[in-house]
Formats: structure tokens, C-alpha cells, sequence
């Protein structure tokens, strides 16, 4: 089979090649193929139709038919026209082999997107001769459907933006009406339509109009239109630093564009835009932010309306020690109503617009303290704060630090404790050192300086101090070593109690006066609580200004009684209160047995029985002539009716003992006899 050469001609885009013999045609047309430049005033030997409509297409279209024809009137016999697809560019049928009939109809469909080769040979007759083939390079275009976002905007306008699909030139069609193009990939622009009408965009090719994709959306709705809430501006640290934004995300409906702005007049209208802001955010984080005025814009998508929240300024906040003083100063970017100071996170005062700077004397010494400024700009639900930076200052002093007040007072387990405070009962400055003396009790005492907010505890047990009652005093130095002068010293409350009369059925009290920061002229009011075993209070007794009391009404059931003193004035802050120790008075325990009983059913005097008072955890056996054991009770219900290990009672004289431990831990041992009678 022969084979020819194949070249470019001189025209730049015809492929002219020999073909080989084709097996399949006749012995006589067979020949090689003849190279033949493009017809003269013909450069287009062969033309493209769309297969639907006839009209020339001059690129071809994935799934769209085009049938293939000589051009500039070129008539061919059919059984002498061929035509071949190969994708690629100058792609040509291999030794230019041509087959009969393989595109019927001189018919094709494109299968994929690319470069296309199409090559045609005619053959000069059926009898043989030189073939001449033409070629001609097209693209194959995809039709996907076109992609784009629709920003509806007031007074029934929608921003339409070509986002994607790869054509020449796109238009839009409204409920298939043309409203706007050609527009380009990428290109945006404002459209009549509105809210649920269907809007369409049509992608199209210029070398192929037949060749579209469409797509269609809903005009969305557009959310009512809101003034952004600013509701407040926090510096972070220095400016430049970080500022935090609160915004009412309820203010910042989706479908507008909103930014944070900082006023500059050197931009157009005055205003610099920051950063842009996403719909419904509740806050907004600035790094790297200067100090000056900010809100919060909003404009729709087609830029015929906008809004802005209220302009919130920054505040820049210093301190700095002085003697005994924290001096601060501010610098506000902008207007606003009044400041709120505050110190360690609680208002400290409340300032005017117009100031610019503060002196806090109330301030200790090596005390560190955290102040911050808040404003407030605007009024109602407009309005907004804005919040400095924290700024930290350590107070240093010459001055001597107030006198602490001690308080000197007994807990439950009788252990006295001492504990200082500044004027008021207001907690000492932190890393202060105090020094607790004792004047008088078993001897006069430094104890080791501690940190004044720590609590001390004499060790010396109350049987001492009620021999001999001590008072208390407190020096303290400050950190920065000033040394305070020594507040009056305060003696706690003594108490003693006792049993008024033998059988406990009344207790006596008296105490010693309490003596306070107040000194000695000082009010002192007392009152005398009733104790359980556990230091719960029973009763408590009126006020009263007298250091002695009769409890003649005491608890029954209690063996012990236990007594505290409380006591308030004297100079101690208010609402604190000294406690006495815990004092207490024993009764005796009383048993009561009767010497005999009749157990004859009579109903009278049938059975032995306890009484008494206090009497818990006893033992009581009964022991008959022969020395056995006729009954036992632990507890004064149990009665004995005579009877002995089942039998009837026997007359006569049977001897008892009693055994118990009392609330102060001592035996109690009584015996007696007792005589049956029938």
C-alpha cells in the first residue's frame, strides 16, 4: 500500500497529505494522494453546519451533531467525498487512510471538550487519480451550566455576579425576558428583578451561539434593612494593639455588606474602611489597631443605601505611683458622655466628659491595683461603651499605714485568736508584717511577726488567762517599711459559771468587760448564748451592758451546761463580734429508788422503777439473798415486777447498785435495798 509525505502549506492551516490506497475502493482507486493547495479564492474548502438548523458553525459543541460539506460551491459526487475527526491539532488519519463511510452522513457528534481535526478527501473519480485532502482545525466547546450569585438590593434591584463556566459572553433573561448583557466572566452588574422572579443566565460562545448553558436561581428576599449596633470598643493592651469590638448581631441581618471603619479625614467622606465584617457577628477582633474614632457600615450589594452604627472612640489609660497616691491620665479619640473608674474590676467613681485625669489617694502601700476606664457614648439602644486597657500600678508611700485594731476572741474549742485589721475592719495591705504583744496574763510577750492577714493563736491555755486576764496590742509594718503606731490594746471576755443552788436547777455567769479599740469609756453590749455539746446555740439572752447573769431557767435535759459570751462595740468594726471561752457548769447526778414495792396486780406500786435526773449509759443489777442476780436495766424504762428467772415474786429484802460515767467523765456508784411485799 503506498504512503506520501505530509507538510504545511504555504496558507499555514492546510494539512495536504498523499493518502495510502484504500483496500476497500476499487483497483482504480487506488492512488496515491495528490497535494493541492486550498481551491483558488476558496480558503475554506469545507464547511461545519449545525445538524439542526444548517446555519455554519465555526466551532463545534459536546452532543451537538454537525454535518460536514464542500465549501465556495464545490460540488462532489457523494460516492467521492470523505470526511474524517481526529482530536488533536493536525491530527490526520494514519498514512492517510481513510475509510469509507465513517462518519454517515458526513455526520459527527462531538464526544469531549478540545481541539478537533477534520480532514476531507475527494477523489477526482471512480476509475483512479490523485485524492486531495483538506483539513481543518476546530474547538470542541463544553456547554456546563454557568455559575453566579444574586445580592438582592431595595427598590427591587439584584446585584448579579458571573462567577464561573468558561464562555465567551453571558446574558440574563428574567422570567425569560433579556434584562442585562453581554456580560463577561467575572464581571458584576445591577438588574431590575424582583424579589422570586426566576432570573437566568445564559452562557454563550462566540464562534458557536448554538453552543449555550444555562442556569437559573430565585431572586432571594432582601432582610429588612437595620442601623448597625456598635454596643461597645475594648483596647486590648498599647495601642497600636489589639481592640475588641461588641456588636448586636441581631443588627447585622444577612444580605448587606458590613465593614469597620476608623475615622480618618484624609479618606473620602472622613472615614478609613478596616476590615470587612461577616453578617450576624456578635464580635470583632482588630490586631495592630491605632487609636481614633470606630464604627460599624452597611451598605447593600448595589450601593444605593447605607448606614452606620455610633462612632465609639478609644481610650488610652496611664498610671503612675506617687507618695502614697496612684495618679492617672487619659486620652479619649473622640466625644462621649462620662467616665466610670474602676479599680480591681469594681467602680471606683464616676467622672465627667470633660476629664482627663484622677488622684486615688485611698491606696496602701506595695498594694497593687488594676484601674480601667469606662465610657459611655451615645443613649438608648444606640448606645455604646468603651473600655480601656487595663493599667497596673504598685503604690509605694512614706507615710505611716493607720493603726490595726485587733480582735481578740475565743472559738469553740477555747482557743483565743488573735487577728488585725485596718479602720473599718478593712483587710491589711498584702505582704504586710504584724507583730501581736500580750500585756499582763501569765507574762508580758512578743509573739514572732507574721503576715498581718494570718491569724494568731496564744497557746496558753484558759485556766492561766482566767487567773490573770491579758490584753493585746498589734504593730504593724508595710511593705515599703513604714511602721503604723499602736491602736489601743483590747482584753477579751473572761467567763466563769457555776451552779446557783445543790441541785443545778439555776447557773450563775460572770465575765470580765471586753476592752476595745474604743478604750475603756467605749459602749460594750453582751449577750449569753446556751450551748450544746457540738457549740450549737440554744437560747441567747437579751443585750445587756452587765457583766453578770442568772440562767434561771437552764435546759433540763443537760447535765452540763455550757455558756459563751458574745460581745460587740467597744470600737471593733461593725458587725464584728468578740467571743468569751466556753464556761461550764456540772450538776449532780440524782437517783431515786424506793425502798419497796407490792407486785399483787393491785395496779399500785407494782413494779420498781429508776427516777432521777442524768441518768444515761447507767448499769443497775438487783441481787437476791443468795447472791444471784434477780434483774438488770441499762435504761429507766425497763421495770422489774419481782418475778426471778420466770418464777413468782418471793418477800423480802433484795439489795441494788447503780453504775455510771457522767458528762464530765466521772464514776457515779450508789447502792441500796429494796423490799418485795405482797
Amino acid at each position: 500500500m503506498g504512503r506520501a509525505a505530509a507538510f504545511i502549506g504555504r496558507h499555514g492551516r492546510w494539512l495536504l497529505v498523499l493518502l495510502p490506497l484504500l483496500p476497500l475502493l476499487p483497483l482504480r482507486l487506488l492512488a496515491q494522494c495528490t497535494v493541492s493547495a486550498p481551491p483558488v479564492g476558496c480558503p475554506v474548502p469545507f464547511v461545519a453546519l449545525d445538524a439542526a438548523t444548517g446555519q455554519e458553525v465555526q466551532a463545534l459543541c459536546v452532543g451537538r451533531p454537525v454535518r460536514f460539506q464542500p465549501g465556495c460551491g464545490r460540488v462532489v459526487a457523494p460516492n467521492l467525498l470523505y470526511y474524517n475527526a481526529l482530536p488533536g491539532t493536525n491530527a490526520t488519519p494514519a498514512n492517510c487512510d481513510f475509510v469509507p463511510a465513517q462518519l454517515a452522513s458526513n455526520t459527527f457528534t462531538p464526544t469531549a471538550a478540545g481541539p478537533l481535526t477534520v480532514s476531507e478527501l475527494t477523489n477526482p473519480s471512480m476509475v483512479g487519480g490523485a485524492g486531495t485532502v483538506y483539513v481543518r482545525n476546530f474547538q470542541v466547546v463544553a456547554a456546563p451550566a454557568p455559575t453566579f450569585t444574586l445580592a438582592p438590593c431595595p427598590a427591587g434591584l439584584v446585584r448579579l455576579t458571573i462567577t464561573g463556566g468558561g464562555y465567551d459572553r453571558y446574558v440574563a433573561l428574567l422570567n425569560g425576558a433579556p434584562v442585562g448583557g453581554p456580560l463577561a466572566a467575572g464581571a458584576s452588574t445591577t438588574l431590575a428583578a424582583p424579589a422570586g422572579g426566576s432570573l437566568t443566565v445564559v452562557g454563550q460562545y462566540l464562534t458557536n451561539a448554538l453552543c449555550d448553558g444555562r442556569a437559573s436561581q430565585t431572586v432571594p428576599a432582601l432582610a429588612p434593612a437595620t442601623t448597625p449596633v456598635l454596643t461597645g470598643l475594648t483596647v486590648g493592651g498599647p495601642l497600636p494593639g489589639s481592640l475588641r469590638l461588641d456588636l448586636s448581631a441581631a443588627s447585622l441581618p444577612a444580605g448587606y455588606v458590613y465593614d469597620v471603619q476608623r475615622a480618618d479625614p484624609g479618606a473620602p467622606g472622613g472615614w478609613r474602611r478596616v476590615t470587612a465584617l461577616a453578617a450576624g457577628s456578635p464580635t470583632a477582633t482588630l490586631p495592630g489597631a491605632v487609636a481614633g474614632q470606630y464604627r460599624v457600615g452597611r451598605r447593600d450589594f448595589c450601593r444605593t443605601d447605607s448606614a452606620f452604627s455610633v462612632a465609639v472612640p478609644t481610650i488610652e489609660l496611664s498610671a503612675a505611683a506617687g507618695n502614697n497616691v496612684n495618679n492617672l491620665s487619659w486620652l479619649t479619640a473622640g466625644p462621649v458622655l462620662g467616665y466610670t473608674l474602676l479599680r480591681d474590676g469594681t467602680a471606683l467613681t464616676t467622672l465627667p466628659a470633660g476629664a482627663t485625669t484622677y488622684t486615688d489617694a485611698a491606696v496602701s502601700c506595695g498594694t497593687r491595683y488594676r484601674y480601667q476606664l469606662r465610657a459611655t457614648i451615645g443613649s438608648g439602644a444606640g448606645g455604646a461603651t468603651s473600655v480601656s486597657a487595663e493599667a497596673t500600678v504598685l503604690a509605694t508611700s512614706a507615710l505611716a499605714p493607720p493603726a490595726p485594731l485587733v480582735l481578740a476572741s475565743f472559738d469553740l474549742r477555747n482557743r483565743l485568736t488573735l487577728t488585725a485589721s485596718g479602720p473599718g475592719g478593712a483587710v491589711l495591705p498584702a505582704g504586710s508584717q504584724v507583730v501581736f504583744s500580750r500585756q499582763g496574763g501569765p507574762a508580758d510577750v512578743d509573739f514572732v511577726a507574721q503576715p498581718a492577714r494570718d491569724t494568731l493563736r496564744d497557746p496558753t491555755d484558759v485556766a492561766r488567762l482566767l487567773a490573770a486576764p491579758p490584753c493585746y496590742a498589734a504593730r504593724l509594718a508595710d511593705v515599703c517599711s513604714n511602721a503604723a503606731s499602736s491602736a489601743a490594746p483590747t482584753c477579751p471576755v473572761l467567763l466563769r459559771a457555776e451552779s446557783a443552788d445543790p441541785d443545778g436547777l439555776s447557773a450563775r455567769l460572770s465575765w470580765s468587760a471586753l476592752r476595745g479599740p474604743g478604750g475603756t469609756g467605749a459602749v460594750v453590749s453582751y449577750r449569753v448564748l446556751t450551748l450544746a455539746a457540738d457549740g450549737t446555740v440554744l437560747a441567747a439572752s437579751a443585750p445587756t451592758a452587765a457583766l453578770s447573769y442568772l440562767d434561771s431557767n437552764p435546759p433540763t435535759d443537760r447535765q452540763t451546761l455550757r455558756y459563751r459570751v458574745e460581745a460587740s462595740g467597744a470600737g471593733l468594726p461593725a458587725g464584728t463580734v468578740s467571743y468569751s471561752n466556753t464556761a461550764s457548769a456540772l450538776r449532780r447526778v440524782r437517783l431515786v429508788v424506793p425502798n419497796a414495792f407490792t407486785p399483787n396486780g393491785d395496779g399500785l406500786n407494782d413494779v420498781l422503777e429508776l427516777k432521777g435526773r442524768y441518768l444515761n449509759g447507767f448499769s443497775f443489777v438487783v441481787i437476791d439473798r443468795n447472791g444471784q442476780e434477780a434483774f438488770r436495766a441499762t435504761d429507766r424504762a425497763q421495770t422489774w415486777d419481782g418475778t426471778i428467772r420466770g418464777h413468782a415474786p418471793v418477800n423480802g429484802a433484795y439489795v441494788w447498785r447503780l453504775t455510771l460515767r457522767d458528762e464530765a467523765g466521772a464514776e457515779f456508784v450508789e447502792t441500796g435495798t429494796v423490799t418485795i411485799l405482797k
